[in-house]
């Protein structure tokens, strides 16, 4: 009889390797991290760390960026100079972004470890939970792109300036190259 009881499920917290501190709980109960020493951040981590930074600097993800290379390339290749100057203006706009919202988002999933993540890995399966949390909590969200954002060296350049407010009015610019890049995503996808 005894042995139909349902187990008590417990949660045992696992000693951390690295220090870390907590500096958010999400509204799902996550409790999230950041390395008390940036020196301490394992290998991998830093290596993706460093690759969003620069990413997040340019407010392009890689995705993006090859997309619009591939798309001056064949603008070059027809002699759509017009066309060709049209993608690089583009991207000219986006160097000159203050911040993006998916850059910064990919910096902060480096950067900040969840309960349950292991400190001293870097995997992607805890990458996209992390991602998924945050799209579905709009107040973690923030917190966490404001902390990005402060991790790049546009922050410097910008310290009166409200990373939030200005991602929220800089949305419909967004949208604009975001419509732009479906484009040229479908043309490519239509061409093959």
């Amino acid at each position: 009889m005894f042995w139909n009881k349902q187990k008590k499920q417990t949660t045992i917290k696992r000693e951390r390797q690295i220090a870390v501190n907590k500096i958010y709980t999400d509204k799902f109960g996550n409790d999230w991290f950041e390395y008390v020493n940036n020196l301490t951040i394992p290998a991998r981590r830093t290596i993706n760390a460093e690759v969003a930074t620069r990413f997040a600097e340019m407010n392009l993800t890689k995705s993006e960026l090859m997309i619009l290379i591939d798309a001056m390339k064949k603008n070059a290749n027809t002699g759509n100079i017009v066309e060709l100057f049209s993608v690089l203006s583009e991207i000219e706009f986006r160097l000159n972004f203050i911040g993006e919202e998916k850059t910064l988002m990919e910096l902060a999933v480096c950067y900040f470890i969840i309960d349950g993540e292991d400190e001293t890995q870097f995997s992607d399966e805890w990458q996209t939970k992390k991602r998924d949390i945050l799209n579905a909590d709009s107040d973690a969200k923030d917190f966490f792109l404001q902390k990005a954002f402060e991790r790049t060296i546009q922050f410097g350049n910008t310290s009166e300036t409200d990373i939030l407010n200005f991602l929220r009015r800089a949305k419909t610019e967004n949208e604009r190259l975001n419509q732009y890049l479906q484009t040229l995503k479908l043309e490519n996808t239509l061409m093959t």
